[in-house]
């Protein structure tokens, strides 16, 4: 893929991705505004119901305990109407149908209290009937006929109304009852979850009838309804509610389909950036195969033209009949096919380790003794540099299995990196020491060090810390990677501590098994 069209394509779909984000939250936003909304809707209606059963029950109590037996029965009388309506009609069989109704208004006005609050009550008694009579003859009275004309039959309804702006309000309902009613009512509109009442007088203060709930979140948003009114139908008590779990309530009650977007968003934002993840990994890739590449010409260029310059010179009569510098000549074009073969093999081995391919060949060591021999040949590389390799081998237990061969590698690695990396004269020191079951390992430098944001990087393969786009020390960026690999591979660790322009220290740890 083209490096220029990663950033492209990224911009695209960072564009379509905050689209697509913003329209599911709009629409998660729309969904509990509607959510919200009828659930309101559910609460007022069960709030209206539940007053009018409230007030009816009020009514009721009242009226039963002053007149216990009326209403119980169906009143009869024939001398008592107020208005009587009469309809009459003919038909085409020479007869006459007659409508009659005839209703009786009574109104009382029972008192409550002696300050003035009354009951007001108003019954109808209603009666309706049809008689179908000849126009021609007279037709025989029937006992059915003369029991309707004679005796009225009425039905009664009763109206009732309690004016009572001087009765307390605890005296007037009972914080049982509306518990009771406004929770049936609430279960009736599909609510189950807890609620809290209670009652506000006109002066929109809280009265003694509230429950706990209320009581704990009277702060919150809560819902209003009118539970008594005077004669002319202003406001005395308000009954009110609050719902401290409703957003709960609302999101369990319609959980699969939340839960069902929620998926799909993440489900979205996870390919997102495993895609994103992906192409900037492919883009570092690429990076890092044409940085490879070059450093790989670099490392074989210098060698190669040495080689060339060497057998050009062989070719020569004069060189080719003195044997000392025939001896000159070959010996260098086998030092440079060595480094040559050496860097192969390092890129070789890497290969094989990242495929598990290498096995170690693991005995017991003198660990020591290996540290210690490492540090003497590398100290002449130092000296010509007139720098200082200093060793302190604090370890009392360093009899384990390891391989010789690799752990040998990755130690000059290290030590060649404090050595490259010390631009001034090199003043390196090599520690061992144990701790617990550890064998401890600690090379450290007063070189350049290296930037805190690069510490976790340096072990990738090929990373290279560089200054712009030039790199100052050469190498392929595998040593460091080689040796992470030889450590975990004998179930070690490697840390590193370092500082820009102070130097850093590399400590291996290695179990004593």
């Amino acid at each position: 893929m083209n490096n220029k069209f990663i950033p492209i394509i990224s911009v695209f779909m960072t564009i379509s991705l905050v689209v697509f984000v913003s329209l599911q939250l709009y629409w998660i936003k729309e969904l509990y505004t509607s959510l919200e909304q009828d659930f309101s809707n559910k609460v007022y209606s069960a709030l209206e119901t539940s007053t009018q059963k409230v007030n009816q029950i009020e009514v009721n109590k009242y009226w039963n305990d002053t007149y216990k037996n009326v209403g119980k029965e169906v009143l009869a009388s024939s001398n008592q109407p107020v208005k009587t309506y009469i309809q009459q009609s003919s038909d085409s069989a020479n007869r006459s149908n007659i409508l009659f109704q005839t209703s009786i208004v009574e109104k009382q006005n029972i008192p409550v209290s002696a300050k003035g609050d009354t009951l007001y009550t108003t019954k109808l008694y209603k009666d309706e009937g049809q008689l179908k009579l000849k126009r021609s003859s007279p037709e025989p009275l029937t006992t059915n006929i003369s029991r309707d004309i004679d005796n009225n039959s009425y039905q009664m309804k009763e109206f009732a109304r309690l004016s009572a702006t001087n009765l307390p309000i605890e005296k007037r309902v009972d914080s049982k009852v509306i518990d009771s009613v406004i929770t049936k009512e609430l279960r009736l509109k599909g609510i189950d979850t807890k609620f809290g009442f209670g009652v506000i007088n006109k002066t929109n203060q809280l009265t003694s009838v509230a429950n706990n709930i209320y009581l704990d979140q009277k702060d919150k948003t809560n819902y209003t309804y009118p539970l008594f009114t005077d004669s002319k139908d202003r406001t005395l008590y308000t009954l009110a509610l609050v719902f401290p779990r409703k957003d709960y309530s609302l999101v369990k009650h319609n959980l699969p389909m939340l839960l069902g977007t929620f998926i799909s968003l993440l489900t979205i934002l996870g390919i997102y950036i495993i895609s994103i993840n992906y192409m900037m990994r492919q883009k570092k890739i690429a990076e890092i195969k044409t940085d490879f590449i070059n450093n790989m010409s670099h490392e074989f260029k210098t060698p190669l033209a040495t080689i060339s310059v060497a057998s050009d010179s062989l070719a020569n009569d004069k060189i080719a009949t003195d044997p000392a510098k025939v001896k000159y000549y070959s010996g260098l074009i086998k030092q440079e096919n060595l480094r040559m073969k050496k860097q192969v093999e390092t890129v070789l081995n890497m290969s094989k380790l990242e495929r598990n391919e290498m096995p170690l060949h693991l005995k017991e060591t003198n660990v020591r003794e290996l540290i210690r021999s490492i540090a003497e040949s590398f100290r002449l590389i130092v000296n010509e540099r007139k720098g200082t390799l200093t060793t302190e081998f604090n370890a009392t237990k360093y009899n384990f299995l390891v391989d010789e061969f690799h752990l040998s590698n990755a130690l000059v690695n290290l030590l060649d990196n404090a050595n490259k990396y010390s631009p001034e004269t090199p003043e390196i020191k090599l520690t061992t020491k144990n701790e617990g079951n550890w064998y401890v390992i600690e090379i450290s430098d007063k070189g350049m060090g290296m930037e805190t944001h690069n510490k976790g990087k340096i072990f990738e393969k090929f990373f290279r810390e560089e200054t712009g786009n030039i790199h100052n020390v050469k190498g392929q960026g595998l040593g460091l990677s080689y040796v992470k690999k030889i450590v975990e591979i004998h179930k070690g660790q490697i840390l590193v501590e370092s500082h820009k322009g102070k130097g850093s220290m590399f400590t291996i740890k290695l179990p004593i098994i």
